[in-house]
Order: C-alpha cells, then structure tokens, then sequence
C-alpha cells in the first residue's frame, strides 16, 4: 500500500469512535501564472524567459484530535503535509512536513512537541494574498526568512488581557563533526509576545539559530532575527507595517547584518477584498571582503492582488507581483520560486486562481 494517508489510516486501526474524534482539514490553492525572470547581472544569457505554468502554491491536508483526560486537560495530535495538486507529488507531499506534534493543553496553555513553526512564527505580518508567488515570507522571500523547528518542544501560554506569549527550542540531533575535529550544535531557541486588544494587534520576536556551517567548517557563531509588527483593522480596511533584522555572528570576520521592513492594506468590497503590499530589504552590512563590500544585496517586491468571495470558504484571486533584486541579490518568490534566477534578474509574476478551504 503506497498511498501514505491509507497506511496511516490502517495501521491506527480506524473504528468508527476513532474517527469521530478526529478532524480532517486542509487548504488546496491553485493558479495559472505567466512568469519570467530578466535583468540578470550577467546579462540576457542567465534570464528565465517568460513562461506559464499551474502552481499548487501551499496546498496542504491535515488530521487532528484531542482527547479530555479531565481536571481541564486535554491531550492534542496533529500530522500536517504539503500535496502536489499540480502535479501529483513530484516536487511536495512529504508526510508530516508540516506542523506535526503531540501535546498537552489546559490552564497553562500549551505544550507540544514535534515538528512546528517557532515562536518567532507565532504572529504574522499583514500578507494581503498569502502561500504563493505575491507572499513575500517565506524562506526564500525577503522578510520572516525562519524555517519550521524539527525535534522542537513548543509553549504556548493562554491569552491574559490580550496578551499571547510563546517559547521554542529545537535540539539540533546531527551535530555534525566541523573541519577542527569538533561537533556543531545548530540548536534553535525563539521567544515572542503578541498584544490584541480591539482593533489593534502587535507582536515582537526573537529568534536564535545555532552555529552556522557552510560545508564542514563553521560559518557563523550563531545566527539572530528580531522582528516587530503592527496591524489595525478600521471597519473594512486593514493596515499593516513590520521590521525584520537579521545579523550573523561570523566565526572568522566581521559580523554581516541586514534589515527589511514591509506595508501593506487590504479593503473589503462586499464580496471583494483588494491587497497592496510592498517590501523592502536593505544592504547587507559589516562584510569584511572588498568583494561583499562592493555587492548590492538590496531587494525589494510590489504584490497587487484581487480577491472574490464565491462562499466563506472558496474564493477566486488575481495578482501581479514583481521582485526586483539588486546586482548580488537573488530572492526568489515565497512558496513558489522560479528556478534558475541569477543575481540581479527580477522575477515576476501575473496569474489567476482558485483557494478552497476545508
């Protein structure tokens, strides 16, 4: 039996009490994009030509449940994965690669442990056409650029006067043996606050990588993010801006630091809702070869985007998007990168799709 959710299925022994007490859910988001790549540094040789192509973009299925063990405890699960609807699982579908975990939940809020997004995850900046070419935080866009934390135990505090707290810390279970004989530890520890009260919501965030490697030999010290966002609702209009720096703590050198901050709006239009979002990351900072210190790294991307309501749950969605890298930079779009980009080209994008949710 090759079909993964089947082999799950069965090895639980499904009985009908069972799946009673367990919820299926997942999004499937689908687009028709003409993109292309051009402007590249090394000249037309290294742009990507324009081409059209159908994208799953986040599609994703997941299974959850709990169960009451009393005294206001419950125990949680959860296996979450990305599936390929454009192409049947060539390139996603990884059985719980998304967030995945068992924990526990009650008046101390909650613990998990597994394969989750971090703390420094917890909140989100205002992202007007999310999971796709016109996202821009992912780990390939320009801002919010953390992975999910394998081997990772989460908290999660209940929300006291509007305030939500939370911890990560992901062990890193490699520690691979660097050029000197010594083991690595890439170990990750996150730590955010968010604030909602009305129409108002804003949240900060840190987040320490371990020690950075580039082959065997050690790159970085360590690794830091912080960020900040601020997000207002006003009747049918929603606001958002947010500030992003990273820095790295070189093994050998001067530490490298770069900042990106973001805007964006949305309008509700009855069954419409229009997005403008625009994204900025600065010049890399602190390079201690003339070749860094000449290279431009900034970048920047415009997303344009047009939703339509066909029920609470399924929407059609239009977009225009364009990323425009500097001489040394190379971001790519979110979750649906062009392949082949070489520094400097600009990749964009235009297409129409269709999001359902269940």
């Amino acid at each position: 039996m090759r079909n993964p959710i089947c082999l799950a299925l069965c090895l639980a022994g499904v009985s009908a009490g069972a799946l009673a007490d367990a919820t299926i859910y997942g999004t499937f988001n689908a687009a028709l994009e003409s993109v292309s790549a051009t402007g590249a540094t090394a000249g037309s040789a290294s742009d990507v030509r324009q081409t059209q192509r159908v994208t799953s973009n986040t599609s994703k299925i997941g299974f959850k449940g709990q169960e009451d063990l009393g005294n206001g405890v419950k125990a949680l699960w959860q296996v979450e994965q990305e599936v390929s609807i454009d192409d049947g699982g060539a390139r996603k579908g990884a059985w719980a690669g998304r967030n995945s975990f068992v924990g526990l939940e009650g008046g101390f809020g909650k613990v998990l442990l597994g394969n989750h997004d971090s703390a420094y995850k917890m909140f989100g900046y205002l992202v007007p056409l999310e999971d796709g070419s016109a996202d821009f935080t992912g780990k390939d866009g320009l801002i919010n650029r953390v992975s999910r934390l394998k081997n990772s135990v989460q908290y999660r505090s209940p929300e006291l006067a509007g305030w939500l707290l939370g911890a990560s810390y992901a062990a890193d279970e490699a520690r691979t043996q660097t050029s000197n004989g010594q083991r690595s530890n890439g170990q990750v520890w996150a730590l955010a606050a968010r604030y909602r009260q009305d129409a108002l919501q804003a949240g900060v965030a840190f987040q320490r990588n371990g020690e950075q490697l580039s082959g065997n030999s050690l790159l970085a010290n360590h690794q830091d993010f912080w960020k900040a966002s601020l997000r207002y609702t006003l009747g049918s209009t929603e606001l958002g801006v947010g500030v992003e720096h990273e820095r790295m703590d070189m093994a050998r050198g001067r530490d490298q630091r770069q900042t990106a901050w973001m805007a964006a709006a949305t309008q509700r239009l009855g069954a419409w809702t229009l997005g403008l979002a625009y994204v900025r990351l600065g010049s890399r900072q602190g390079a201690d070869t003339a070749t860094l210190k000449a290279a431009d790294y900034q970048a920047d991307q415009w997303a344009l985007s047009a939703g339509y309501d066909l029920s609470k749950r399924t929407q059609l969605y239009g977009f225009y998007t364009r990323l425009n890298n500097r001489a040394a930079a190379t971001r790519n779009f979110d979750s649906s990168a062009i392949a082949g980009v070489a520094a400097g080209s600009n990749p964009t994008a235009v297409g129409v799709g269709m999001l359902h949710r269940f």
